[in-house]
């Protein structure tokens, strides 16, 4: 049986999406899609069930099944829905800077659903929107002089930084006031560990932004400029 969200099973997606004619007053994909993340946000991943998307809805969940033969098969849809919500960098300032402003619009778009970010580590992202992104993100690269094999390393290494960030952030290693005194507290009772007592009030920075503006901006730096 051909996994959801293998390339397989989106190749048979795409062709199904060709030969299929929209029905007038019928249900949409983005329509399923859209409950189905009204759910996850507010009641997490363990929620949703085909038939609470159609209670949602108001329709039957056999009616669901015409767009999504099962609930990984949402899952997979939900994921690339949500990476429809970004927009296109245009910054007209070079590839850098659209680079960097498609990794903060990317990180935006992760941290509104956290629910859904473990979901892009369980496989390859292959989804129309996700292909739609990567197009436009490669292009900027070629077009600014990268070699065509340097520019999917870039593209990557900082798609998996942000990834790889949010997973952080939604896995709750931001943290609160509270936590973060009770850690610094730990650390001054800990004196076999010297440096990091010394440094307990800067590994203990609350600002996730602040850490992901860092990390981007070495990321960057690091790769520096095509030729």
């Amino acid at each position: 049986m051909t996994r959801a969200g293998s390339a397989p099973w989106w190749r048979a997606r795409y062709a199904a999406r060709e030969r299929q004619r929209p029905r007038t007053g019928g249900l949409e994909l983005r329509r399923i899609t859209q409950a189905a993340l009204r759910i996850v946000d507010a009641e997490g991943l363990s929620a949703l069930t085909m038939r609470r998307v159609a209670e949602e809805m108001g329709v039957r969940h056999t009616s669901l099944y015409r767009h999504v033969a099962s609930r990984d098969e949402l899952l997979v849809e939900l994921v690339d829905h949500v990476l429809g919500e970004g927009a296109p960098p245009q910054t007209g300032r070079g590839w850098r800077a659209d680079l960097e402003e498609g990794a903060w619009e990317f990180r935006r778009v992760l941290l509104a659903h956290p629910a859904i970010v473990p979901l892009l580590t369980m496989g390859q992202l292959l989804g129309p929107n996700a292909l739609r992104a990567r197009e436009t993100a490669l292009g900027v690269l070629i077009r600014a002089g990268w070699e065509p094999a340097q520019a999917v390393q870039i593209y990557l290494t900082v798609a998996h930084f942000v990834i790889g960030t949010a997973l952080l952030g939604a896995g709750g290693a931001a943290r609160s006031a509270e936590e973060r005194t009770a850690m610094t507290e730990l650390f001054a009772g800990l004196p076999q560990y010297p440096v990091v007592r010394e440094l307990a009030e800067p590994l203990n920075l609350p600002d996730g932004d602040q850490e992901f503006a860092f990390g981007l901006n070495a990321l960057l730096n690091g790769i520096g400029d095509p030729g």
